[in-house]
């Protein structure tokens, strides 16, 4: 679990997903978070799923995702090796979670194994520049190391969560 120190509060003050998935979501998809963590963004997933999976691989933070959105499936797996069936997932979200991960290139196998065809990917990380809050900058992921990560899907937009974080949006081609 990778709160880098920030309370839920605190973290809506300049991370507000309510702003942002609005416009990046459509109501009735099925979502997956991979390496969603206490749930932060499971609790406003939970208003555009359908059928929403919160996955991550440290279970006491998944107890505390259940308070949020006790309607979702949690699974407590690694992200590179989940039980959600084969495409069929219509998106695929990463919020400041792909840089925690060990096995990026097995993460990314697998969310081309569980999205449907025509799904999304969507990455929130922080900028790869030293801010005064979030993960130390030797953590952090620029946008060019996403976009070679995920060079079989094309980039279809990006965006910009907050004053220190930027937003990815992929789609799979095949």
């Amino acid at each position: 679990m990778h709160d880098h120190g920030m309370n839920e509060d605190f973290r809506k003050n300049f991370e507000n997903p309510e702003t942002f998935l609005r416009n990046i979501l459509t109501k009735g998809e099925v979502i997956a978070e991979l390496g969603c963590g206490t749930g932060f963004y499971c609790q406003f997933l939970k208003e555009f799923a359908a059928k929403l999976y919160c996955v991550d691989a440290f279970c006491p933070a998944l107890e505390e995702a259940k308070k949020k959105a006790p309607s979702a499936i949690f699974l407590c797996e690694d992200a590179s090796k989940t039980s959600i069936p084969s495409e069929s997932v219509d998106v695929v979200l990463f919020a400041n979670s792909f840089h925690d991960m060990k096995n990026k290139d097995l993460v990314v196998k697998e969310v081309k194994r569980i999205l449907k065809k025509g799904g999304r990917v969507i990455i929130i990380d922080w900028d790869k520049r030293n801010t005064r809050i979030g993960p130390p900058s030797w953590i952090r992921m620029s946008e060019e190391e996403y976009i070679e990560y995920f060079k079989d899907f094309k980039l279809i937009d990006k965006f910009k969560p907050s004053e220190y974080q930027y937003g990815l949006v992929f789609i799979k081609n095949d």
